[in-house]
């Protein structure tokens, strides 16, 4: 075999050699590109999550702030403890003062029936927290309120009420009375695999005060 035979034959060698890394190289690349975009579409899901929860967390906690403290006989705060599996679902029903417009065009109070809890839409999917804002305290057919979405894939929702020096799951109306703080917990839970779980916290204190006094007649 000449020298020129030989040496287009090992060029021929070195093309295929090239082409396969090549080949091996753009699939690597594609595999990395695409792992790194999927890692970046979780993470902005992730994202979107713990902002929506701290917002509503906001929501919860603005609410119970703005708790309408008045007499004894003109004011609302009830704990309801429930459990969805191994998480807690509780809800929070409490009269709490907002000027936010609920029902455009419609007449409102400053002190409005605010109740907080967990629902499930889809079976499938997570539940949502939702508040139930009920702007008149009027009784039916005026009752009930508006339903708002606050955050999706709310997979807990806790309440727990100090009372004096233990905290307690629940809170009756019966109790009559404020609880010295009321701690809350949100649990949220990201839709991509694998599912992970984050937990919001916040605890709003109530300093004592007494009710004021009613007013008799001479």
């Amino acid at each position: 075999m000449s020298r020129s035979r030989q040496e287009h034959a090992l060029t021929l060698v070195e093309l295929i050699v090239a082409m396969g890394l090549t080949v091996l190289v753009a699939g690597s690349t594609a595999a990395i590109l695409r792992g790194v975009a999927g890692a970046r579409l979780r993470v902005d899901r992730q994202t979107a999550v713990q902002q929506e929860a701290r917002a509503a967390l906001e929501a919860i906690a603005t609410a119970l702030g703005n708790a309408y403290r008045s007499t004894e006989d003109d004011w609302l705060l009830e704990g309801i403890d429930r459990d969805a599996g191994d998480l807690p679902a509780d809800r929070i029903r409490l009269f709490t003062i907002g000027r936010e417009t609920v029902r455009r065009g419609q007449p409102a109070s400053d002190v409005r029936e605010c109740e907080f809890f967990l629902t499930q839409p889809e079976r499938d999917r997570p539940p949502v927290l939702l508040r139930r804002t009920d702007p008149t305290r009027n009784e039916q057919p005026d009752g009930g309120g508006v339903l708002e979405r606050l955050a999706g894939n709310t997979v807990g929702l806790d309440f727990a009420y100090l009372d004096g020096t233990e905290w307690r799951k629940r809170w009756p109306t019966s109790l009559r009375r404020w609880p010295a703080a009321v701690r809350l917990r949100l649990v949220v839970a990201t839709d991509t695999q694998p599912r992970a779980l984050f937990a919001f916290g916040r605890t709003v204190n109530f300093p004592y005060r007494p009710p004021p006094r009613r007013s008799t007649g001479e």
